[in-house]
């Protein structure tokens, strides 16, 4: 079945959507149907630079999957720290050689490419320096799988029969979706289960420091649990498990916070949709889409921006 272009909302693409509109045109915009090989080569273009990623992003990609893959284990075959530390190691490693050889080239969005090898940063330009960079993302997946491991707040997780499980990632969980103000929102958890009293606790995975989007994130966690699981409210609650000191945060969520929440959601989506347009049918225009004033400080963004070469900045 072939992809057809449509409007959707997440608070990723909300969050680039109101720090670059240009960013959010290139990406979810310019950039469709450039993995077809008769597409402008523009559109070639800026898909190859929305598939790129940074090595912060893969190496906690690589704690999230290594920790599902801990979930699903069958029964006797749990892993333990050093295991489930092997496995993310062994996941950021193969996406770095995978960035490192090109192998992006043979296809975008099955192999790794590095903002960092892509616009030759100083941290692989010579081996000194790719070896400390690779060395600070190791020990980063080392203390956040130590972090969930040791976790006194973790241990009953740990603990916790397969039986009682409500949701743990997996590869296809990425494309889940629930409908809200008759928008198609993106936004699935990491991990949630079920206590003894029928509670659903539900906890996102943090391998970075804390920010202002956590909360927010939760509470749109708890929306797709009211739609998706039919969880009411006073039925759950939702934590940060900042991984890399162990710490587990509970978010307070109230009927006035998810009402506000409801509320950012939709407006988001309609300053979104106002610039909305059918892909399928061209690539647009991207001037209602502008850049970043170069005299803003929000311009501080340009530098670490996917689509910076697009911009010439």
């Amino acid at each position: 079945m072939a992809l057809t272009h449509e409007f959707a909302w997440s608070a990723s693409r909300a969050s680039n959507f109101a720090e670059c509109r240009r960013r959010h045109y290139y990406h979810y915009y310019g950039g469709w149907q450039g993995w077809n090989r008769g597409a402008e080569p523009e559109r070639q273009q800026m898909y190859q630079l929305s598939k790129l990623t940074r090595m912060p992003m893969v190496a906690g990609d690589a704690v999230h999957q290594s920790l599902a893959r801990y979930f699903h284990a069958k029964p006797g075959q749990v892993a333990d720290a050093k295991e489930v530390s092997d496995w993310a190691v062994a996941h950021l490693r193969r996406c770095f050689g995978e960035s490192q050889s090109g192998q992006w080239q043979q296809s975008a969005s099955k192999f790794t490419h590095l903002a960092e090898h892509h616009y030759q940063e100083e941290v692989v330009r010579d081996r000194d320096a790719v070896a400390a960079y690779g060395k600070s993302f190791v020990e980063r997946i080392e203390r956040s799988v130590q972090g969930f491991f040791a976790s006194r707040d973790l241990a009953w997780v740990r603990e916790a029969s397969p039986d009682d499980y409500v949701f743990v990632e997996d590869p296809k969980s990425a494309f889940d979706s629930f409908t809200l103000h008759d928008t198609k929102i993106f936004g699935t958890p990491d991990f949630a289960l079920r206590d003894a009293d029928g509670h659903v606790h539900l906890y996102d995975w943090k391998t970075g420091r804390p920010n202002d989007a956590d909360a927010f994130q939760l509470h749109v966690y708890a929306i797709f649990a009211r739609l998706k699981w039919d969880v009411p409210l006073e039925q759950f609650t939702a934590y940060d498990a900042y991984l890399n000191d162990g710490e587990v945060v509970r978010c307070d969520i109230t009927p006035a916070s998810l009402a506000a929440a409801e509320e950012r959601i939709r407006a988001s989506a309609g300053a979104m949709r106002e610039l909305h347009f059918d892909a399928d049918r061209g690539m647009g225009d991207p001037e209602p889409f502008p850049r970043i004033p170069l005299d803003s400080p929000a311009a501080r963004a340009c530098g670490r921006c996917n689509f910076r070469e697009l911009c010439g900045r």
